[in-house]
């Protein structure tokens, strides 16, 4: 397995590391209820440099990038940030990405573990002959995300500026004023529903920007954070994960994502996505409550009386709701909000109610 320039990092701090798309990755430190709770309260520092990330420039990048992702590319300005993803011909979702906008003709992607590979043909596959590059900078680069409430707190003494917080879905390239010489971009983005900051830093300074992020949190309660808490904190929010609720066989459409779909545009899969607009749907994928104790889990099968009417595609124990909650396809009878249904819970029907995503909402 491979392991990122953290990983004596996350040794040296006792994690918990387990295999996940063929990176040996820290699941939890302290344990995952007490690091969610520190993201949801405080703030959280993450190594998520298992993800894809691919720098793709020159004349006609931004052109044939249009082409290749639903979403409207033409309104990202330069230090913008656009969830998007990559369709196949019948509207499949390849992956869902996150496009940076480093300059005219000039975008860092960053992609899924598990589909790096995949998405790197993909994208390789419909290069225009000349004029555009596509380079795998994975290896060679390390991403963490600090997130969490107090997260700006902590990333403005590392800052060279301080008086100007980055705007959401925006970034900037700096130098750091803690590891001085070391440029990184750091991002408003992240996958926790918290304030948050995604850094894309050089292999070689991975550690140097790790430790002057932890001193700099010493007494904000920052701490180190695993995988098990990134799924339940995005699971809270609705957020979907590839694999789970979104396959190279859902659309975006069914996978309530309309939002991110431009249909002023041509891309790559639009003709299923029309046809799906205009005749609708058989499937939906909701968000749902226990209504007793239990957890659900993917693949548990979800009945109405006794008819089987869909699947869970993520389950978990809710640390923040203290129950528990899950995300699936339901057929779309059964899927508005208030709806009661039952899910197989090793043999156990047990009800659950349909809620508006997401599950946590924050209280200002």
């Amino acid at each position: 397995m491979k392991r990122t320039p953290l990983f004596e990092v996350h040794q040296n701090n006792n994690a918990k590391l387990v295999p996940f798309a063929g990176w040996e990755m820290p699941l939890s430190y302290t344990g995952v209820t007490g690091e969610h709770s520190t993201v949801r309260h405080d703030a959280g520092l993450f190594d998520v440099s298992h993800m894809g990330r691919f720098v793709l420039s020159g004349e006609g990048a931004e052109t044939f990038l249009d082409n290749m992702i639903p979403g409207p590319l033409n309104k990202l300005q330069r230090g913008g940030a656009l969830y998007s993803m990559l369709l196949n011909e019948s509207g499949g979702i390849i992956d869902d990405i996150y496009l940076y906008k480093k300059g005219p003709d000039h975008f860092l992607i960053i992609v899924n573990a598990s589909n790096r590979l995949k998405d790197f043909k993909w994208l390789n596959q419909h290069l225009p002959d000349t004029g555009v590059s596509l380079v795998d900078v994975t290896e060679e680069t390390a991403l963490m995300a600090l997130q969490g409430p107090r997260s700006w707190d902590i990333l403005q003494q590392i800052m060279p500026f301080s008086k100007t917080e980055i705007g959401l879905r925006k970034f900037v390239e700096v130098e750091l004023v803690s590891a001085r010489g070391v440029k990184v971009l750091i991002a408003r983005t992240g996958y926790t529903g918290e304030k948050g900051y995604e850094i894309v830093i050089p292999a070689k300074d991975a550690v140097s920007v790790w430790t002057a992020i932890m001193k700099a949190g010493a007494d904000k309660g920052i701490k180190p954070i695993g995988l098990g808490a990134r799924d339940t904190l995005r699971l809270e929010m609705g957020y979907p994960l590839y694999g789970q609720e979104m396959d190279d066989k859902t659309t975006p459409i069914e996978a309530s994502l309309s939002r991110f779909v431009d249909f002023e545009k041509s891309f790559i899969g639009k003709r299923r996505l029309l046809e799906q607009r205009g005749k609708g749907i058989s499937r939906k994928l909701l968000g749902f409550e226990l209504l007793e104790r239990g957890i659900p889990r993917a693949n548990h099968v979800i009945y109405s009386d006794q008819k089987e009417v869909g699947i869970v595609t993520s389950g978990n124990y809710s640390p923040s709701l203290k129950k528990g909650i899950g995300m699936g396809y339901v057929d779309l009878a059964f899927s508005e909000p208030g709806s009661e249904l039952l899910v197989d819970i090793r043999g156990k029907a047990s009800p659950v109610i349909v809620v508006e995503l997401p599950f946590y909402r924050k209280k200002r």
